[in-house]
């Protein structure tokens, strides 16, 4: 068996071999009439066998590869059996899209412990086959093999505790469901791929938001209901697409100095490559942080100020005044949505900013600019409209340097 797993390791990825390993998995062979996620699939594959893998990283892609081919496989097998699961409404979600290191998680947190708020948890989004069931939600054995994942990339990379929080019962990022369609920014920070990075930034990965809501149709149909409440900063690639998919969504949009949010970011994703053996050139890393958010912010502002029905259903937050007055922040978001912002979901964000563990991991995480190659000035000047713009919203947090 350990011989296997080492000759594997170092066998090259090749497109049909995985989806002839995935269809022996399962024992389907149709993906469904909607094969758009085939393009991710082979550029995915394609930037891995570029990098000349080291085995351990070969490994870690081939096994999340064949998982994600074999989840699509059972679901769409699920399609054909109960067409009733795509014919859910989701309703009209409420969608953090600031960028990545913004305050984005905290601000997801707290609209997360409204009782009438339904978010996908993190092992749902890694694992979303089969269908989540209300009776066994909190027992659902999906967890501890999410859970022990992430274990392994604390015992590589203990820093990551300080940095994120690593709980798979937790809200979960939309960003980890768009790993199922193979677009999704979760490659480059997880596996390296600078060529499968290059490719997100020249494309909108066409189908995303169908495979995005079939997700949420998934996660509803057999678990618990909720109004939808989701986060990823990867919106900003494609807001046309987000409000397309959900013509009633209501957007937050955080911001944060980006100088600040690049170097956060950064140390973020070179624990994460540690913690699986890929490359650690730091540089590299800050550069691709660089290049890929802020492509995204200004794909963001684009969409924004060319469709007023888009600009139109965002309200802008400040890191700072998040972390500052978090209660008021969220009350502010209810107000601008016209959402009834409860008793009980007041007390519950008390009791969350008092005792949990995610709360108080706030300002332990630290990073600089410099240590990852990023030149404040040069962001500066490539992202000058955006400062001039959002400067009101730019001040350092007091208590979060998260």
């Amino acid at each position: 068996m350990v011989h296997a797993a080492a000759t594997d390791a170092t066998v090259p990825l090749d497109p049909a071999a995985l989806i002839a390993d995935a269809q022996a998995q399962t024992g389907y062979t149709d993906f469904g009439p909607d094969l758009s996620f085939m393009t991710g699939f082979h550029e995915l594959v394609q930037a891995v066998e570029a990098m000349d893998p080291p085995p351990q990283l070969r490994a870690t892609a081939r096994a999340n590869i064949t998982k994600i081919l074999a989840m699509r496989l059972r679901m769409a097998e699920d399609d054909r059996n109960h067409p009733e699961i795509a014919a859910q409404d989701v309703g009209s979600p409420l969608i953090v899209c600031g960028l990545p290191r913004t305050g984005t998680t905290i601000t997801y947190d707290l609209l997360c412990l409204d009782p009438a708020a339904r978010a996908p948890t993190e092992w749902e989004w890694y694992i979303p086959w089969p269908a989540p069931e209300k009776a066994t939600f909190d027992t659902d054995p999906r967890i501890a093999q999410v859970q022990a994942i992430y274990e392994n990339w604390l015992a590589h990379a203990p820093q990551l505790r300080d940095i994120q929080r690593m709980d798979c019962t937790q809200p979960g990022e939309c960003n980890h469901g768009m790993m199922m369609h193979f677009a999704s920014t979760n490659f480059p920070a997880e596996l390296g791929v600078p060529d499968f990075a290059k490719w997100l930034l020249s494309t909108v990965a066409e189908g995303q938001y169908r495979t995005h809501k079939r997700l949420l149709q998934q996660f509803q149909w057999k678990g618990p209901q909720g109004r939808w409440t989701l986060k990823s900063p990867q919106h900003l690639f494609d807001l046309p697409g987000l409000v397309e998919a959900y013509p009633g969504a209501m957007l937050v949009w955080t911001h944060r100095d980006p100088v600040l949010t690049f170097s956060s970011l950064s140390s973020m994703i070179a624990a994460f490559l540690a913690a699986v053996g890929a490359d650690k050139d730091i540089k590299a890393v800050g550069r691709s942080v660089f290049e890929t958010w802020s492509e995204g912010l200004e794909r963001g502002l684009k969409a924004r100020d060319a469709r007023p029905d888009i600009g139109g259903r965002i309200i802008d937050l400040g890191h700072g005044e998040v972390v500052a007055d978090p209660m008021g922040a969220i009350r502010r978001i209810y107000d601008r949505f016209d959402l009834p912002f409860t008793a009980e979901h007041q007390a519950r964000i008390t009791g969350f900013l008092e005792q949990n563990t995610a709360a108080k991991r706030l300002g332990r995480h630290k990073h600089s600019a410099e240590q990852f190659g990023i030149d404040p000035d040069e962001v500066r000047e490539r992202l000058a409209p955006y400062y001039a713009r959002f400067e009101h919203l730019l001040a350092p947090a007091t208590r979060n340097e998260g």
